[in-house]
């Protein structure tokens, strides 16, 4: 089985890390639902993928100031959210649907830089939370940040960890390396139980190279079918795409198997029947 990933909930149509995405992804059908998390001034967990929108860090925000991410080259300004959703308000969006098999898939974000105060904040937020919802959810993390990954592992060893790679051309304390072997034993040294590296960087070596050592492999961000096919065709674990629609349909010519749709529905909403 190939895990398919919905990137913060289904960004071909929807705007990125919001409530309408993942309701989306969830009735489309999704194994996991990715999504990028910061920490606000009032230490909550805001889910966006920049930390600056309109010079506005949301790292010197509070949770309701933050503005939402918008997509206006693959969205409309249909259902755009007032503020970014926090992932204690997505937990319990998942509770409400159901899916507690879902895999929360929590990306920490950071600046790739030396372990510093913003690190140590967003690992304790994130661990309390997280620890108060691992026996009732799915959950796993991932960073590009070995020392999130690390950190992550010494305090919640029960929640899987991935760590995250791009082409990097020069090391970097918060980043982990890009070629093969190197992301490997990296990832090891970390506490990751799997690699995602960016689908420019796939190849067979890699894949081999770390499920030799024990790792899965969850390339990102495949945005065709041909990618999907041979990403399919390397043998990797898992695949992070923005088309949760498109990503079905290839792994339906495939031959693989998909996750259940779980539309939710709200009953209050219904007109009552007669008994």
């Amino acid at each position: 089985m190939i895990e398919i990933q919905g990137h913060r909930g289904v960004l071909a149509d929807r705007h990125g890390n919001t409530l309408a995405s993942f309701v989306e992804a969830l009735r489309l059908g999704v194994d996991a639902i990715e999504v990028d998390v910061w920490l606000t001034s009032d230490g909550q967990l805001a889910l966006r993928h920049d930390a600056v929108i309109d010079d506005r860090d949301i790292r010197l925000e509070k949770l309701r100031e933050a503005k939402v991410e918008k997509h206006p080259a693959t969205t409309t300004d249909v259902d755009i959210e007032t503020r970014v959703p926090s992932l204690s308000e997505t937990l319990a969006l998942l509770r409400f649907a159901n899916a507690s098999g879902v895999i929360l898939d929590i990306e920490v974000k950071t600046e790739g830089a030396a372990w510093d105060e913003y690190g140590h904040g967003i690992v304790t937020a994130l661990s309390k939370v997280l620890a108060a919802h691992q026996d009732e959810q799915a959950l796993r993390v991932r960073s590009f940040d070995p020392q999130i990954i690390k950190a992550m592992s010494g305090v919640l060893p029960g929640v899987p960890l991935v760590a995250l790679s791009r082409a990097t051309p020069s090391r970097s304390p918060g980043l982990y390396p890009s070629p093969a072997q190197d992301l490997v034993d990296a990832a090891l040294a970390t506490g990751a139980s799997a690699v995602a590296p960016a689908v420019g960087i796939l190849d067979a070596g890699l894949v081999a190279i770390a499920h030799a050592a024990g790792l899965k492999v969850f390339p990102w961000t495949l945005e065709t079918g041909e990618e999907i096919s041979a990403a399919a065709g390397l043998g990797v674990d898992g695949i992070c795409v923005n088309d949760v629609a498109m990503a079905r349909r290839a792994l339906t010519e495939l031959g693989k198997p998909l996750p259940p749709a779980r539309p939710i529905s709200l009953p209050l909403l219904h007109p009552a029947t007669s008994a």
